[in-house]
C-alpha cells in the first residue's frame, strides 16, 4: 500500500497491509484519522525518494 502525504509531498510503501485495511481506508471519511488509528507504527513501511 502506498501513501503520499500532501504537506511533506514524502511516499510511503506500507507492507503486508490487509485487504480490508486497505478498503476501510479508502472508504474513511477522514483518511488522517484511520491511517493514525490503524496503519501508523502497525506495519513495516519505507520512504520512497522522489525520483525525479
Amino acid at each position: 500500500m502506498s501513501i503520499w502525504f500532501r504537506i511533506s509531498g514524502r511516499r510511503y510503501d506500507y507492507e503486508d497491509v490487509p485487504p480490508e485495511t486497505y478498503a476501510a481506508y479508502r472508504a474513511a471519511f477522514s483518511k488522517g484519522r484511520y491511517f493514525n488509528r490503524f496503519i501508523r507504527d502497525r506495519f513495516p513501511h519505507r520512504w520512497i525518494p522522489d525520483m525525479q
